[in-house]
């Protein structure tokens, strides 16, 4: 540290004999004064004192000079089962604190106090899984062909190699990764298996004489004890739904079913084992239990196979015609798999039990739920939610939180419920925020909630939902948002399970669907029902539905649609459909583009009545993209509207579709 001090020597007077200058003998006296300033260096120091937070082993404490540039010591602590990330000057760490890379080099002073101590905690994170086996592009096997063209190549695909084995080189009819999990040195390990089907063509796939037509195998792991059960386990995928069979009874064709799940092609599988029980999932949805190991000796053993069962020969049991991509294992030691969540509930209430959760892998259903409120000696307190730090402090925890460490969580209470925010005030119900709010006024939700509300004729406002979201809270028969007023919705979900539409916005409603918003009905209805009011869609908005009974956006009464961006999806009907009204898609502006937005639907594009404008913009359905051409009345001067006169498809995840787009 420099300091500046500066002395004033003032009034220094100084007298001097110089002889008579004069007849009356006349003394010289002067005066001066003179400004002196003077700089004077002070040397802080400080100690920095390293902890080892659950680790074992011993650090000296590290002497720091401020302003002098000096890297961290070493770490030469250590914890089983963990590695070293770095150094916090709060132990939990995480989001908490300042983060210091181990021999990071310190340039800024850590402490503003001479002679004090800086404490660093070590901070750990649990060994992960290794990858002992990767694929990262598709591998395509041909079983029709091996069954039409005897010697021909089993497996192709331009990136189909792993340790060092190119599995598409033409000689081989499956893929055998030597990955022995249940060996006596991987019993215990916890492990990963992961792999997509691309595609997967049930028709021609080949069966050896003698073998049972009732499966396709895309992995197997079979069981230490050949005798009792073969294949361990078995992945099937038809054109309508996959299942996993957990043990298929060797000699007969008996079947023990665990799981099956509803699926369009294109399908991630996920099979984990977290200290003796074993997973699967689909496409990252959560995780069952296929099997609990502990305490039995049918051990899954041997290796895990890719593309057919192996026979006791050696042999493949049946060849697959299919695409399978991204495929790898990952071992690691026991517990390595998965992270513990601990909840503090702050004294209000019992603390919930720790919970295990798989890595990397969001919290789900495992988060407990806790009372809305809770009245206490000190009043009613309400339950804001969970975070990892105490008073809501740190990272705000919900089912969608992803868990990448062992964590501990803590419980907000708060004496007011808050779950949004309008004209500078917050309220517990968003209904209360919508009224409160002014002409224009923004309401910003705090919260994922289960709410339903209205906004009513002559109320204008604009309702970001901050990244969070607003579903149903069961009232059957009415949709999430009834608007009668001028609404506009950003940035966050709002979705329903009910037989009703998610938004409805009636006929003195002008609704806004914007940017990063995300409309998705769950139940047997739409998404938008737009009753004879204005509904505009822009931007990146996504909305979709499964309803076998509406379509995903429904004009009608008369009311004005325009679609200018975003992307609208229907799984089991048409995507838009229009009774009566007015439907505009895209933006007359002199340029076509054909990117923007998409329409597509299980059966039409968009079903219409009525004729409609189509400026730009793509059409997609399975039965043809709009249900008569002639509707399209006017599109961009000088655009080519490809699809309309001859027929154009597009094949997206194994479908074919009928294509209407511009250029």
């Amino acid at each position: 540290m420099r300091r500046k001090f500066a002395y004033l020597l003032l009034g220094l007077v100084a007298t001097t004999a110089v002889g008579c200058l004069c007849a009356d003998e006349a003394s010289a006296k002067y005066a001066e004064s003179k400004s002196l300033s003077l700089t004077i260096n002070i040397e802080k120091h400080y100690e920095v004192e390293f902890r080892a937070n659950g680790g074992i082993g011993s650090m000296a404490n590290q002497q720091f000079t401020a302003g002098v540039s000096q890297a961290l010591t070493a770490n030469a602590f250590t914890q089983e089962g963990y590695h070293f990330i770095g150094w916090n000057r709060v132990a939990t760490g995480g989001m908490e604190g300042d983060f210091y890379e181990n021999q990071e080099m310190i340039s800024t002073d850590l402490t503003n106090i001479g002679g004090g101590t800086v404490v660093l905690y070590a901070q750990w994170e649990k060994n992960a899984m290794k990858t002992v086996f990767e694929i990262t592009g598709a591998c395509i096997f041909h079983g029709y062909d091996i069954q039409q063209n005897t010697g021909d190549g089993y497996i192709t695909g331009t990136d189909c190699t792993s340790n060092g084995t190119n599995w598409a080189d033409g000689s081989h009819k499956y893929i055998d990764s030597d990955i022995k999990l249940y060996d006596t040195t991987n019993y215990e390990k916890d492990y990963e298996i992961g792999f997509i089907i691309q595609s997967y063509d049930q028709a021609h796939q080949y069966i050896e004489p003698g073998d049972s037509a009732s499966q396709a195998t895309f992995m197997n792991s079979k069981y230490e004890n050949e005798d009792r059960h073969w294949p361990g386990i078995v992945i099937r995928k038809s054109a309508e739904k996959i299942e996993i069979t957990q043990t298929i009874k060797k000699g007969n064709t008996h079947e023990k079913k665990t799981g099956s799940k509803a699926s369009a092609d294109g399908m991630k599988v996920v099979i984990t084992r977290v200290d003796g029980v074993v997973y699967y999932s689909f496409n990252d949805g959560p995780f069952t239990v296929l099997q609990d190991m502990n305490g039995t000796s049918d051990y899954f053993d041997v290796d895990v196979w890719f593309g057919a069962s192996e026979k006791s020969d050696g042999t493949p049991m049946r060849y697959i015609d299919a695409a399978l991509s991204d495929i790898y294992i990952k071992v690691g030691e026991k517990g390595s798999n998965k992270h513990v969540v601990s909840f503090d509930a702050g004294g209000v209430v019992a603390d919930p039990d720790d919970v295990t959760v798989i890595s990397t892998r969001t919290i789900g259903n495992n988060l407990p739920s806790m009372p809305e409120y809770e009245d206490t000696e000190e009043g009613r307190l309400y339950f804001i939610g969970w975070y990892t730090g105490a008073d809501g402090t740190g990272e705000k925890v919900t089912e969608d939180t992803v868990i990448d460490r062992d964590v501990a969580l803590y419980a907000f209470w708060n004496d007011e419920k808050i779950v949004c925010s309008a004209a500078g005030e917050t309220d517990d119900t968003l209904q209360d925020c919508v009224n409160k709010a002014g002409a224009g006024d923004t309401v910003t939700l705090l919260d994922n909630i289960r709410e339903q509300i209205t906004v009513a004729n002559g109320k204008e406002i604009i309702l970001d939902l901050n990244g969070h979201k607003l579903s149903d809270n069961s009232v059957a028969g009415k949709p999430v948002i009834e608007n009668f007023g001028k609404l506009t919705v950003i940035n966050g979900t709002i979705t329903s399970t009910l037989r009703a539409g998610v938004l409805n916005n009636n006929s003195t409603g002008e609704m806004y669907i914007g940017s990063d918003a995300r409309i998705i009905a769950t139940g047997i209805r739409q998404a938008i029902y737009n009753n004879g009011g204005r509904l505009e869609i822009s931007g990146n908005a996504y909305l979709s539905a499964v309803s076998s009974e509406r379509a995903t956006v429904h004009n009608l009464a008369g009311g004005s649609l325009v679609i200018k961006g975003g992307t609208i999806i229907a799984t089991k009907q048409e995507a838009v459909k229009v009774d009566s009204g007015s439907l505009v898609i895209g933006t007359e502006d002199g340029t076509a583009h054909n990117d923007t937005p998409v329409i597509q639907g299980a059966t039409y594009g968009v079903t219409t009545s009525v004729n409609i404008t189509m400026y730009d913009g793509v059409l997609r359905g399975k039965t043809a993209a709009i249900n008569d051409t002639t509707k399209i009345a006017e599109w961009e001067d000088g655009a080519t509207a490809v699809g309309i006169d001859s027929v154009v498809t597009e094949t997206i995840d194994g479908v074919v579709y009928e294509v209407i787009y511009y250029q």
